[in-house]
């Protein structure tokens, strides 16, 4: 038996709202688009024919894993960020609008250093900010550090997909531990921020389907910022810069961290919303030659 598009449009839109999902008749669109690899507009203008055995099929099973909130970044295989478009599994965070803040931040950080452009992103997750700092500082080179192997392995596909993979050297580790020797002009993370008791509290694409370590921060949502903040002015060149997202209200907590730790320059950088959303301060004094040879280290796995 065949389906219109239209028809099915109107019954998926129908069981979305049923499970309570917002904006349910665009996300029937974008999931007839999936199912028939047809642009959404397509859909909506009601050009694309009728629906295949076969994509009635991919349909059901796409609407299944929506209705069990499975973030549509998920359903996509993709998410737009600074203007590229990344791949995204469970394995990674999905890259957020907010956390463009720090790409920008890291681009002025980055023109401005007297240092060879070396920079390291902390929780790399899709690489997503390391791969579009380097796609705007042509000559930077970049360590993207994460805990787990899967979301490795899709920042490598980035990197090789946006064509940095050659500036872009992938260790696994937990926090800043894999980064010596090195120094770097920069380090920029999106740590895990979330308080512990308040994961349960999110939404259900993100408590049950984002990885929960790249979320909980600890018991005040803390925990992260303290080690990266310490140990990162013993990794930063002389006049180095750290830069870390921050949620809504831990911005006078992590610039305090900042001050006791004995950073200069620093500043609370806020987003479009004028959202208190990350901080950066700049580290002084002189240490050992620094080893900015990251492109002899490779990712393997």
């Amino acid at each position: 038996m065949t389906v219109s598009t239209s028809d099915a449009v109107n019954a998926v839109e129908r069981r979305l709202k049923a499970a309570g999902i917002p904006e349910a008749r665009l996300e029937a669109q974008i999931l007839l688009s999936l199912a028939t690899g047809k642009p959404r507009s397509h859909v909506a203008a009601g050009l694309v024919g009728s629906l295949s055995a076969e994509q009635q099929k991919r349909l059901e099973a796409l609407i299944n894993a929506r209705i069990q909130r499975t973030p549509l970044a998920y359903l996509r295989g993709t998410q737009e960020f600074f203007g590229l478009e990344f791949l995204v599994t469970p394995a990674t965070l999905i890259p957020r609008p907010e956390t463009e803040l720090l790409v920008e931040r890291g681009i002025v950080c980055l023109r401005q250093t007297s240092h060879p452009p070396v920079f390291a992103d902390i929780g790399t997750g899709s690489g997503c900010i390391a791969i579009s700092l380097l796609k705007h500082i042509p000559e930077a080179f970049a360590l993207g550090v994460d805990i787990a192997a899967d979301a490795l392995s899709i920042a490598l596909q980035n990197a090789r997909r946006h064509q940095v993979a050659e500036r872009f050297a992938l260790l696994r580790g937990d926090k800043l531990s894999a980064l010596k020797p090195h120094r770097f002009a920069l380090i920029v993370s999106n740590p895990p921020y979330i308080p512990s008791a308040e994961i349960g509290t999110l939404q259900p694409e993100v408590r049950y389907h984002e990885p929960r370590h790249a979320l909980d921060g600890g018991p005040d949502g803390l925990t992260f910022h303290r080690v990266l903040v310490e140990q990162a002015r013993h990794l930063l060149a002389p006049n180095g810069w750290l830069l870390v997202e921050v949620a809504w209200g831990q911005a006078p907590q992590v610039q305090a961290l900042f001050e006791e730790a004995g950073y200069s320059q620093i500043e609370v950088l806020h987003d479009l919303a004028s959202v208190e959303r990350a901080v950066c301060g700049q580290i002084t004094g002189c240490w050992a030659s620094p080893n900015f040879a990251l492109q002899q280290t490779r990712h393997r796995g």
